[in-house]
């Protein structure tokens, strides 16, 4: 997703395509999408936001020109659409209810003293009659961590444990690695060769004890996520990452397990996925393939560039 920076600058320079017209965009109606109350980016920070005060506030290089240029843009958008309704808390009970008003609250960074009461009654204890992530309700649930290295090593240490308990072996599928020819000059800037090997480069091929190392490294080492190794067995609890196929509910955050696969060997030996096979958990609606269980989908194998 780009950042509200990013934004203005896209903005702004469309502005200067058609600084000879008389309306912002050329005449045309454009739609944003997004969410207007976001958290800082990740690159940028809170000077990055859309709701920060600090764009264009010194405007001394030409970048911070354009996003003030673009910013002011923003302010020329006649019409907001507000979506309400949250589609992950449909439930009504009443804690229900009000965690779905904490959520919108701390969105807006508004959590009243009712809210904070609210969410500390959630704190796992072992006092008698408070929860406590110990219960067998909370065995496999999903975890938010603050860093990516914790998500790795609860996910390893989650799922040997779920293999010894339901007395599996892990199954482990490989990435299959090249290096491209050429990388993308916005990519490239500042950073040297992962190979810093002219031949390697050339031909894509990556030495044998380089591969060895991405494979083991955690997902976390490189920028788009990706695990050089994925461990699974049937019936593992997994969560889906993209937004696949919404119309079949492969969307980001849909909860699964997993129901089978193809696979095939690769050259040097080792087992590369094909597809996935995951049974969705609980989707918005039912869904039924050929030849598929009910709510049973595919996770097909992409090809995805990364810097490690």
């Amino acid at each position: 997703m780009l950042s509200c920076r990013d934004m203005y600058l896209i903005s702004s320079r469309l502005a200067r395509v058609m600084n000879n017209l008389d309306s912002p965009f050329g005449g045309m109606n454009m739609i944003f999408a997004g969410d207007f109350a976001q958290l800082p980016p990740v690159i940028g920070h809170e000077h990055a936001a859309l709701y920060s005060r600090t764009v264009g506030k010194n405007a001394t290089s030409l970048r911070d020109q354009e996003a003030a240029i673009g910013k002011a843009l923003w302010h020329q958008v006649t019409m907001v659409v507000i979506l309400r309704q949250n589609m992950r808390q449909r439930t009504q009970s009443t804690e229900d209810t009000k965690f779905r008003k904490a959520l919108s609250n701390m969105h807006y960074k508004a959590c009243t003293a009712e809210d904070i009461a609210f969410l500390k009654t959630h704190i796992s204890s072992d006092l008698q009659g408070r929860s406590s992530v110990n219960e067998k309700q909370f065995r496999n649930v999903s975890i938010i961590t603050n860093l990516n290295s914790q998500k790795d090593e609860i996910n390893q240490l989650g799922s040997e444990r779920f293999a010894a308990e339901t007395n599996q072996q892990l199954r482990h599928f490989f990435s299959v690695n090249t290096i491209p020819s050429k990388e993308p000059e916005d990519e490239h800037r500042g950073r040297k060769d992962f190979v810093g090997k002219k031949h390697a480069v050339k031909n894509g091929l990556i030495p044998a004890k380089i591969q060895q190392v991405l494979w083991e490294q955690p997902t976390c080492v490189n920028t788009k996520l990706i695990p050089g190794k994925l461990s699974v067995c049937i019936g593992m609890p997994i969560m889906i990452r993209n937004n696949a196929a919404t119309e079949m509910c492969i969307t980001k955050g849909q909860e699964a397990v997993v129901y089978s696969w193809d696979c095939h060997q690769g050259i040097n030996g080792t087992e590369i996925l094909d597809t996935l096979f995951v049974q969705l958990v609980d989707p918005p609606s039912p869904i039924k393939l050929d030849g598929l269980l009910q709510n049973v989908v595919p996770l097909t194998r992409t090809s995805v560039t990364t810097n490690c």
